[in-house]
């Protein structure tokens, strides 16, 4: 088996929470932009119009209308905020096409911004993103399994240094110091961190520091910087 040296100039870097230079409000495409979302917002349209059949018809609604008007004089603030305005456009027009029998168990009250079923899915959709971007990272370099250690640790919080070697072995034929794995998953850590503020920056209009750590607060995101250095900060 390959030792897995890790070598990455830079592991001591802290997170940079305004890394991103993409925010949502300067997407050449909206519709494209707003794909990224796709599983949160079907998750929540399923939810409040009680079809998955119904909530792709609503979401083909919004999609081609983002397609037409893009974003439009709306494009400012939370790209959460925006979106579910759309959900719930869109839904408010599926529910014309739905039998009256069904329509009692439609939610459309619930979608609200600062509802926490949404908040959920946001969170989600934001970690899910983060965790895709780490396991890219990994098939770019492979001799590098950072995805692989720090889903192994995540999946079993109690593994032991020498339990996560044994799993990484497995799984990735690679064979990692046991002496030097807890540098290597804080380094992990870090990575993970620094795509999932890179997520949550560009949701935001013109974010500071001060606005990426807020929203993380908002959506009970914070624990991810624990431990972490972030812009020269120990949270």
């Amino acid at each position: 088996m390959p030792d897995a040296s890790f070598s990455d100039p830079n592991r001591s870097s802290p997170v940079n929470l305004i890394r991103s230079s993409h925010p949502w409000t300067k997407a050449d495409s909206a519709a494209g932009f707003v794909l990224r979302y796709l599983t949160p917002m079907r998750r929540q349209l399923t939810a409040t119009l009680g079809s998955v059949e119904d909530a792709d018809e609503a979401l083909q609604l919004l999609l081609n209308h983002l397609i037409n008007a893009g974003f439009g004089e709306h494009r400012r603030g939370r790209l959460r905020d925006f979106i579910v305005r759309g959900l719930r456009s869109a839904a408010k027009a599926r529910v014309n096409e739905v039998p009256e029998s069904r329509r009692d168990k439609i939610r459309l009250d619930d979608l609200t911004a600062d509802s926490k079923e949404w908040l959920s899915y946001w969170r989600e959709g934001l970690l899910e993103r983060a965790w895709r971007s780490l396991e890219r990272l990994e098939h770019v370099s492979p001799d590098s399994p950072h995805f692989s250690l720090l889903h192994s640790a995540t999946a079993n919080p109690q593994a032991t240094p020498e339990m996560l070697v044994v799993q990484i072995a497995t799984d990735t034929d690679h064979r990692i110091d046991v002496a030097s794995i807890r540098e290597h998953l804080l380094h992990a850590r870090s990575l993970f961190a620094q795509f999932l503020a890179d997520e949550v920056a560009e949701t935001l209009e013109d974010p500071s520091d001060d606005d990426v750590r807020q929203e993380m607060k908002l959506l009970d995101l914070s624990r991810v910087l624990q431990g972490i250095q972030a812009d020269g900060q120990e949270d």
